[in-house]
């Protein structure tokens, strides 16, 4: 019995001190000597790396622990497919910069977790594999200048520079002109490449534009469209492209004599007019059209247009000439039953991208100077209101680098009003309104061109004393701000209906009448003046008014007016001189209308206008009275 127990005893012994040993053995060592089991640890953290763009950042981590040991490596706490080694090589764009990069050590133990490794990746900056090249183009061709790199950090962005001077919306790897002028000739283009590395200068390409030596002349007065006296058409506006294309515009009744239509028609450059059709809306009576074309043969017309054949309301519409035929007019004013829209000008930017300003009253508010703009593509984009309360006569100018500047007038108190100008840089809309002129009297005829930088030269009519005076501010593209008021009339007559017009590297002609006739002044790029009123007309002839100007190419300027027939001065006609940059004179004045008809009874010009391209091909359009043979109609001559 005492044997017995003595066994049991024993045997409960070695049953507890087998289950202690079994117990160090599964803690224990590989080696099966019953050592302790060892999970990982790390004795070497990855280190911090930087590596340019594109090349391979290596990391290593030291790990002692029972084997296996298995890797994972993560960027920023996402594992790296196939990445399970004590090393870790990762090519790095420049995307990874900043990564933070650490790796799970894990055995059958258990698993722990480096520190963060901190990825730096360093942009590179791309190389220029062909620079801008120098081009030579005749006046009205297109010209192109364009870059192109190798290598390098995206994303690249480019920034083009005329004469070191960044362009607006000039923001590809090319650039173009859609057509070269005079004032191109000797400027230097230029590109900035952009990437994360910095800013990477190119070389500078030279443009020259070389007038073509030709002899042009007047061709013969064609009739456009002829009325019946009480279907006459009038108020006729042109423009032209590069090729010599042109387009005209005027009001005139439709046949049914229901409604006064926008009608249009288009010459051929060396061939013929084409037959007028309306591009107006088929209800309502439409106010007299403006129109602008770009060198491509892209044209913009605005009107207004009422919203019934008995009147209504007034909107403002735009229809658009694609080069081969007129769209659908779509209103640009802000959409409301009380709203008349009045006083329309349109421009149009050589890409195509067109503004319209306009006037919207209504009876709360009035007056507001208002715009509308259209993308390249013809879309339109809501109008914006931008003059204050009694804002009127808005213009508008699109320069060539495809920045557009608006001009209008406030009436401030029964006496004075002041000037208001806005830019719109291709980006960011409007600019804030800013003041060009304060405290002008009687303020008349306002117009405003562009040179193909986008400095802006703006006229007005003003009464300063007894006389009315013509006044001029140039806008500095660069720096925003506009010039204080010169005075561009002598001060000895009244001075009205200003107009002018800016050739690409700013030098301008304004015209003016007086009661001594028409007088011009003429502003220099160069020397950043203005000349002196001079007389377009020669002495003794009948004082003229209603006068225009055009700018080719080179500079030379064209001028287009009415003056008093000899013997009748109430039966005006329409005459034409040239200011020849080279003499810097004005030629003698040549009559346009010379078919004799014309004038048989109490027959005159009305409302000319002139349109010039850089190659100097013109067109003069007027509206002509006569009561016999012909009706009233509109005239055009065709200057190559």
């Amino acid at each position: 019995m005492l044997m017995l127990h003595a066994l049991q005893k024993s045997a409960a012994c070695v049953a507890a001190c087998t289950a202690v040993v079994g117990l160090i053995a599964g803690c224990g060592g590989s080696d099966g000597g019953g050592g302790a089991a060892l999970a990982p640890a790390i004795t070497a953290q990855p280190a911090a790396t930087t590596v340019a763009d594109g090349a391979t950042a290596n990391f290593t981590v030291t790990a002692t622990g029972d084997a296996p040991l298995s890797y994972q490596w993560r960027r920023n706490g996402a594992d790296i497919a196939g990445a399970t080694g004590a090393t870790l090589a990762l090519s790095a764009p420049y995307a990874f910069n900043a990564s933070n990069v650490d790796v799970a050590v894990s055995n059958a133990v258990g698993a722990i977790v480096s520190s963060n490794a901190l990825l730096n990746v360093t942009p590179v900056a791309p190389t220029i594999a062909t620079q801008p090249a120098n081009a030579s183009v005749a006046v009205g061709a297109p010209v192109t200048f364009s870059v192109a790199i190798a290598g390098g950090t995206v994303p690249v962005s480019y920034q083009w520079k005329r004469n070191g001077a960044a362009m607006a919306g000039a923001t590809a790897a090319s650039f173009s002109l859609a057509s070269a002028v005079l004032g191109d000739n000797g400027a230097s283009f230029s590109v900035d490449v952009i990437n994360p590395a910095g800013t990477l200068a190119s070389s500078a390409a030279t443009l020259t534009v070389t007038a073509p030596v030709t002899s042009k002349a007047w061709g013969p007065a064609v009739l456009l469209s002829s009325g019946d006296g009480l279907r006459g058409p009038g108020y006729p506006r042109v423009a032209i492209d590069a090729a010599g294309n042109a387009m005209s515009v005027w009001q005139e009744l439709i046949t049914s004599r229901l409604r006064g239509a926008v009608w249009a028609s288009r010459y051929a450059a060396g061939s013929t007019w084409g037959t007028a059709i309306t591009i107006d809306n088929p209800v309502g009576g439409s106010a007299p059209p403006q129109i602008a074309m770009t060198p491509s043969g892209v044209a913009a017309a605005s009107f207004v247009q009422s919203t019934s054949n008995s009147g209504g309301g007034q909107l403002m519409l735009a229809n658009r000439f694609s080069g081969t035929a007129w769209g659908t007019p779509l209103r640009l004013d802000v959409i409301d039953a009380v709203i008349d829209a009045l006083d329309t000008r349109v421009a149009i930017t050589p890409g195509g991208a067109a503004t319209v300003a306009f006037n919207q009253s209504d009876n709360v508010l009035g007056r507001r100077a208002t715009t509308a703009q259209s993308s390249a593509a013809g879309a339109w984009a809501a109008p914006v209101v931008i003059g204050a309360v009694n804002s009127y006569r808005p213009q508008v100018a699109a320069a060539a680098n495809g920045t557009t500047v608006m001009v209008w007038a406030v009436t401030d108190t029964v006496a004075t009003s002041s000037l208001w100008a806005s830019r719109n840089l291709g980006t960011g809309g409007w600019t804030a309104p800013v003041v060009v002129a304060s405290g002008a009297r009687d303020v008349g005829t306002l117009r405003v061109q562009a040179d193909a930088s986008g400095n802006a030269i703006v006229v007005w009519q003003d009464r300063p004393s007894t006389l009315a005076t013509i006044r001029a501010s140039r806008l500095n593209a660069a720096s925003g701000v506009w010039s204080v008021p010169v005075a561009l009339s002598d001060g000895t007559r009244d001075a009205f209906e200003p107009e002018l017009a800016t050739d690409g590297a700013g030098n301008t002609i304004a015209v003016w009448n007086d009661s001594s006739g028409v007088v011009a002044n003429r502003y220099t790029a160069s020397a950043a003046s203005w000349g002196g009123a001079v007389r377009v007309q020669p002495v003794g002839a009948s004082a003229g008014g209603q006068a225009k100007v055009a700018l080719d190419g080179a500079g030379n300027g064209f001028a287009v007016w009415l003056q008093g027939s000899p013997g009748d001065s109430q039966r005006r006609e329409v005459w034409f001189a040239r200011f020849d940059v080279t003499t810097t004179l004005w030629a003698a004045p040549v009559k346009l209308m010379t078919d004799a008809a014309a004038y048989a009874v109490g027959g005159g010009g009305e409302a000319p206008d002139i349109a010039i391209n850089g190659n100097g091909e013109a067109v003069v359009i007027w509206y002509q009275r006569t009561d016999a043979p012909f009706a009233p109609g509109i005239w055009a001559r065709v200057y190559r």
